[in-house]
């Protein structure tokens, strides 16, 4: 009886040793997990800040004041250096920024991934290197001029 008692005590221990290995495997996978969710997230953030200046832009508001609508919209994800502003020929020919034409708004934003360094260090990956470049777009037509307007 005794016999078995060591036995049972041991294979408590192996089981905790194999826990110990599997650990950082597991918080690996679930950190991963988070980080892509964050990262949907600010896309979709982007998405809506870039749509929105597109919307503001239509009805008229200058390129300045769509960057900064883009900006506000943005909930601290955006700099006023990553959002471009121009304007594309209309459908029917009108030409970059008169009525009819297109107001195109988009970012470029690129999101550093913030897993555990040292676990992914320890497997040979250098965090520094993974990260997702976004550049989301909209586009919205104009109801006003916008004389002086970038072209695309």
């Amino acid at each position: 009886m005794r016999e078995d008692g060591k036995r049972l005590a041991l294979e408590r221990g192996q089981a905790l040793i194999e826990f110990a290995f599997v650990l950082p495997i597991l918080l690996l996978f679930l950190l991963t997990l988070v980080d892509f969710g964050i990262a949907l997230d600010r896309r979709e953030v982007i998405q809506h800040a870039v749509r929105e200046g597109s919307r503001q832009g239509a009805i008229g508001l200058d390129e300045s004041g769509v960057i900064d609508v883009t900006v506000n919209q943005s909930q601290g994800t955006l700099d006023a250096g990553e959002v471009e502003v121009c304007y594309d020929d209309g459908p029917s020919g009108e030409s970059a920024g008169s009525a009819g034409s297109w107001i195109r708004v988009s970012a470029d934003y690129t999101y550093e991934f913030s897993v555990g360094g040292e676990l992914l260090g320890a497997i040979g990956i250098d965090p520094a290197s993974l990260s997702i470049n976004m550049t989301p777009h909209a586009d919205s037509r104009l109801e006003t001029s916008m004389p002086g307007g970038t072209a695309c």
